[in-house]
C-alpha cells in the first residue's frame, strides 16, 4: 500500500509556520501581559496621585459620623466633584476611623464601598475589581493616628481598548510578517534546498533508467555540494563498472562464438573425414565395375545401332551410368581435392568469362544478368580453375532457384585492403531459415531426388576455405538469396603465385 508523504517544501514550511506561530504566541503573551501591567501600573500611579491630592485638601480635623459629614463646599469636596467629571472616574469614598462614610461621590449605580474593597492594615492598598475597575485606597492620619480612609475607583475601559487595539495591530503585523516570511522562506528554500534536491532526484532517476556516467552540478550549501560530489563519484564508478561488464560480456560472447565455431569446425572435420573414407571406398568399389558396365554398354550400342527401341534402352543406361560416374567423381574430388595452382587473377574478368561460358551452354536462359565491379581492383593470387568451378556451381544453383525468368546481380568489390568479395544475388524462391546452417554439409540438398547430390556447395566451400576465404549466405523466402565469396589477397611471403599447395 502506497504511503502518502508530504513534500520537502511542505514539511519545512509547515515546521517553519509552527515555529512562527509558537514564537508569536510566546511573544504576544509576554508583550500583552507586560503592556497590560505597564498600563495598569500607570493607571495605578495616576489614581494614587489623584487620591493624594484629594487627601491633601481634607481639613485638619475630619468630621465623624453621624455628628457631621464632609462639607460640599470644602476644597476636598470641590476637587472630588471636578474629578468625577473625568470619563474614567467611578467613585470616591471617604470614611472615618470607625468605617462610616462621611463623603462619597461617583457614578449612579456604583457601589459606595467599592473604593474600599482592598482595605487592611497597610497604609495604602489597591487592586482590580472583576468588572475591570482599578481600586486605590490610602489612610488619612492626623497627629500620628488614623483618622479615616479614602478610596478611589477608576475605570480601565480606555486601557483595555488600547490593549485590544494593540493586540489587533500586532495580529495584523504578525499575519503580514507570517505571509512574507513564509513566501521568502519558500523562495529561499526552493533555491538552496528543494531545487538541488530535485536535480539530485532527476539524476538518480536517470541512473535508475541505465544512463550511467551522468554528472550533476549543485550550487548551494556545503552538505548538498558534498552530496552532489558523492553522487558524481558514484555515477562515474557505475559507468566504469558498466564498461567493464560490457567488455567482459563481449569477451564472453567472443569466446562463446569462437567455441561454437570450433565445435562446428570439429563436427564438420569429422564429417569430412567420414565422407572422405566413404568416398574413397565407394570410388574403389564402384569405379571398376562401373567402367566395365559402361564399356559393355558401348559395345552393345554399336551392335544394336539398327534397333531403335533397344538403342533407346542403352542410351538411358548410359545416362544412368554417367550420373553414377559423376557422383563418384564428386566424391573423389571431395575426398582428395586436387592441388591448386595459384596465379594472378582479375576477379571481374573471371566472373564475366564464367557467365559467358554458361550462357553459351544455355544454362541461364531467360535470366537477366547484371555484372558490376569496382574499376582498378588489384589482381588476386588464386587457382583460377577451382574458383571458376565454384562460380559455375553457385550460378547454376542461382538459375535453379529462379526457375524461369528472373534477375541475377553479380558484384565484385573490395571490402578492405586484404579482402575482395564476389556477391551473387538472385530473386529466386529463397532458402528456409532452418536450412541455411546445413547448406554446406555434404549430401544436404533442397532439390528433388535425382536432381542433386548435395556435394556442390560442400566442395565449393572446401575450395574457398583452401584459399583462406569463406562463403556466406543471406536469404529470405520468396525474395531471393545472396551468396558472398570472401577472398583474401595473398601478400608477399605468404603465397607465391605459380606454386601449388595441398588442401
Amino acid at each position: 500500500m502506497y504511503k502518502v508523504r508530504p513534500s520537502l517544501t511542505f514539511s519545512i514550511l509547515a515546521s517553519l509556520a509552527c515555529l512562527l506561530v509558537l514564537t508569536w504566541l510566546l511573544f504576544s503573551l509576554l508583550a500583552f501581559k507586560t503592556a497590560e501591567n505597564d498600563l495598569y501600573a500607570q493607571k495605578g500611579d495616576h489614581a494614587r496621585m489623584l487620591l493624594s491630592t484629594f487627601a491633601s485638601q481634607l481639613p485638619e480635623e475630619l468630621p465623624k459620623f453621624p455628628e457631621g459629614m464632609l462639607s460640599i463646599d470644602s476644597p476636598a469636596a470641590i476637587y472630588a466633584a471636578k474629578l468625577s467629571e473625568e470619563t474614567s472616574f467611578i467613585r470616591l469614598t471617604l470614611i472615618d476611623k470607625a468605617g462610616k462614610i462621611i463623603y462619597t461621590v461617583g457614578r449612579e449605580g456604583s457601589d459606595l464601598y467599592s473604593p474600599l474593597a482592598f482595605t487592611g492594615a497597610q497604609t495604602e492598598g489597591g487592586g482590580i475589581l472583576p468588572g475591570g475597575h482599578l481600586v486605590r485606597s490610602t489612610q488619612i492620619t492626623r497627629n500620628g493616628e488614623i483618622a479615616g480612609r479614602a478610596g478611589l475607583v477608576l475605570s480601565l475601559s480606555d486601557e483595555q481598548k488600547r490593549i485590544k487595539r494593540t493586540r489587533q495591530l500586532l495580529i495584523t503585523y504578525f499575519a503580514l510578517d507570517f505571509i512574507m516570511l513564509l513566501g521568502l522562506g519558500a523562495f529561499i528554500l526552493s533555491r538552496i534546498v528543494v531545487a538541488p534536491v530535485n536535480r539530485l532526484l532527476a539524476a538518480t532517476e536517470k541512473i535508475t533508467s541505465g544512463l550511467y556516467g551522468h554528472q550533476l552540478a549543485v550550487n548551494g550549501a556545503r552538505e548538498l555540494a558534498m552530496l552532489a560530489d558523492s553522487f558524481n563519484a558514484m555515477s562515474r564508478t557505475l559507468a566504469q563498472k558498466e564498461q567493464e561488464a560490457d567488455s567482459y560480456i563481449n569477451e564472453l560472447e567472443k569466446l562463446n562464438s569462437d567455441l561454437q565455431q570450433a565445435r562446428e569446425e570439429a563436427i564438420r572435420a569429422e564429417k569430412m573425414a567420414s565422407v572422405g573414407l566413404l568416398a574413397a571406398g565407394t570410388a574403389h568399389e564402384i569405379g571398376t565395375p562401373l567402367a566395365s558396365v559402361m564399356g559393355y554398354i558401348e559395345i552393345l550400342a554399336q551392335e544394336l545401332e539398327q534397333n531403335p527401341v533397344q538403342g533407346d534402352y542403352l542410351r538411358r543406361m548410359q545416362e544412368g551410368c554417367g550420373r553414377i560416374d559423376r557422383i563418384v567423381r564428386g566424391l573423389l574430388e571431395y575426398a582428395r581435392p586436387k592441388r591448386p595452382v595459384s596465379e594472378q587473377v582479375e576477379l571481374l574478368a573471371l566472373l564475366e568469362s564464367t557467365v559467358e561460358l554458361l550462357q553459351h551452354q544455355g544454362l541461364l536462359k531467360r535470366i537477366e544478368i547484371n555484372i558490376t565491379g569496382e574499376q582498378g581492383l588489384p589482381l588476386i593470387c588464386i587457382d583460377q580453375h577451382q574458383l571458376q568451378q565454384v562460380l559455375i556451381n553457385l550460378l547454376i544453383n542461382a538459375g535453379d532457384a529462379i526457375s524461369g525468368a528472373g534477375k541475377l546481380n553479380l558484384i565484385v568489390r573490395q571490402m578492405h585492403d586484404a579482402m575482395q568479395l564476389i556477391e551473387i544475388w538472385d530473386n529466386g524462391t529463397g532458402i528456409a531459415p532452418e536450412h541455411i546452417g546445413k547448406l554446406f554439409d555434404p549430401f544436404f540438398t533442397t532439390k528433388a531426388p535425382g536432381h542433386g547430390t548435395g556435394l556442390g556447395l560442400a566442395i565449393s566451400a572446401r575450395i574457398i576455405e583452401s584459399f583462406g576465404g569463406k562463403i556466406t549466405v543471406k536469404s529470405k523466402l520468396g525474395e531471393g538469396s545472396c551468396f558472398t565469396i570472401h577472398l583474401p589477397r595473398k601478400q608477399d611471403g605468404q603465397n607465391i603465385c605459380g606454386q601449388g599447395h595441398s588442401i
